[in-house]
């Protein structure tokens, strides 16, 4: 039972106190490592550690590691001779689960990191011979009053995840970009999931500045009731006016202590609900000045757009990516490169499934639904989403294919003429031609 607890008590940490990791203790860690089976019993591991701030940074500029590096106190960098590429995963990999057990033992916070980079730059920086496969990074440290009191992540159910015999036959996700081809439960999982990968309330959403901007110019016309449909990580909430008196509505109530967090985070007060509950605690009806839904409608199928029009009061504001000659051709490009399942893509990690709405489509539900007094305009004829595009593109090419995202910003000549014809266009409206639609309509 001691065993059986320590397991379930290990949890990724990923916020740190500015304090030093004895040496002994990560000699400990390690020399519990070496207990773990390799095949053959040929023992080839090696563990790199990283404790200076300089080899850190070389590994954030050089190597297009995370920036989280700078925040933890101890790398290991776990690898193995890689002659034998099955052989070096597996070695490494049981290696790094005897580390972060005997972390947890120990008092420390642990966390193992993919997005450390291009391996051939991590191996130039940390002089490791090129015969060595890098398996991961384990980040070690004492875990901040944050960490400590993060509620742990949810487990798949055993029953979901056991095939006795053969594999059975279950349920799986497209994983396609048509979010058509998704249920509400992918959704839910995808959120559950993939998504609870970093600490609660933290922004998954990409946006570009100029895209915040005007969902800021939308969001100001109201001052509350207002319901916001689809939180999820709460990216947009803090563009509400001061003091909006703002409910939140999510897919599941796990989804829903996401937005609660990062309403925390930004240290505004919200009441939130899960989708299905549009009434208070007397069982009533609540009434909204206004319903908005930013930058979700292009992510969730049919079936639950129709939820989400059901549940709308007041007047409708619909912020969204909609199909346009630039996106076609970028998605086009996408899905030639990467192929038809969207988890190849930078587009997943963020969104799940995606694609940019049709304007004329979604006003033919509108009307369907009893929505009245239908208006729209379009924003953008070049996609602004392109700025975060390029930052991921930089990003891929630097950490030689292994992550998307880097919270410091590249700059070249590239990045600055691109800023410049964004922001060229402006806020002017170019209907049918724009990247971007706002939508505004009456129940």
């Amino acid at each position: 039972m001691e065993f059986l607890n320590l397991v379930r008590s290990r949890k990724s940490v990923r916020s740190f106190l500015n304090k030093p990791v004895p040496r002994e203790f990560v000699e400990k860690i390690i020399e519990v490592a070496t207990h773990a089976p390799t095949n053959c019993n040929q023992q080839l591991w090696n563990f790199t550690v990283v404790e200076d701030a300089p080899t850190k940074e070389r590994l954030i500029k050089e190597a297009a590691s995370s920036t989280l590096l700078r925040r933890v106190p101890m790398i290991v960098v776990v690898s193995y001779d890689g002659w034998n590429y099955k052989e070096a995963i597996q070695g490494g990999a049981l290696a790094v689960g005897h580390i972060l057990l005997a972390a947890t033992e120990y008092g420390l916070g642990s966390l193992p990191m993919n997005s450390y980079g291009g391996d051939n730059k991590v191996k130039k920086v940390l002089n490791i011979p090129d015969s060595q496969t890098i398996c991961c990074f384990v980040l070690l440290g004492y875990a901040d009053e944050k960490a400590q009191t993060t509620i742990p992540v949810p487990r798949r159910n055993v029953g979901e995840v056991i095939h006795w015999g053969s594999y059975m036959a279950a349920r799986t996700i497209s994983f396609l970009y048509n979010p058509e081809k998704w249920s509400r439960q992918d959704l839910v999982n995808h959120q559950r999931f993939y998504c609870r990968k970093t600490f609660m309330g933290k922004e998954m959403d990409i946006m570009s500045g100029l895209e915040r901007e005007l969902v800021r110019r939308e969001l100001a016309l109201y001052n509350g009731p207002v319901q916001d449909i689809l939180s999820y990580d709460g990216a947009y909430i803090r563009e509400f006016p001061e003091n909006t008196e703002l409910t939140t509505l999510d897919l599941c109530e796990e989804t829903a202590q996401y937005t609660k967090a990062a309403a925390e985070l930004l240290d505004i007060k919200i009441n939130s609900k899960v989708l299905d509950d549009d009434s208070d605690s007397d069982g009533k009806k609540v009434a909204f000045n206004a319903s908005t839904i930013v930058f979700k409608l292009e992510r969730i199928p049919a079936s639950v757009r129709k939820q989400v029009y059901k549940v709308v009061s007041g007047e409708f504001l619909i912020i969204s990516r909609k199909q346009n000659i630039f996106l076609g051709l970028f998605f086009l490009c996408i899905k030639m490169f990467f192929g038809k399942d969207i988890r190849r893509t930078g587009i997943f990690n963020f969104f799940g499934p995606y694609k940019p709405i049709s304007v004329s489509s979604i006003v033919s539900e509108l009307r369907a639904e009893g929505f009245k007094d239908i208006r729209w305009e379009g924003y953008f004829i070049l996609p602004v989403f392109f700025e975060q595009i390029y930052q991921m593109f930089l990003q891929y090419v630097a950490s030689e294919g292994s992550s998307y995202l880097h919270r410091e910003r590249r700059t070249d000549f590239i990045s600055k003429t691109l800023d410049a014809l964004l922001r060229l266009q402006g806020f002017k409206r170019f209907g049918w031609l724009g990247s971007i639609a706002v939508i505004r309509c009456q129940k």
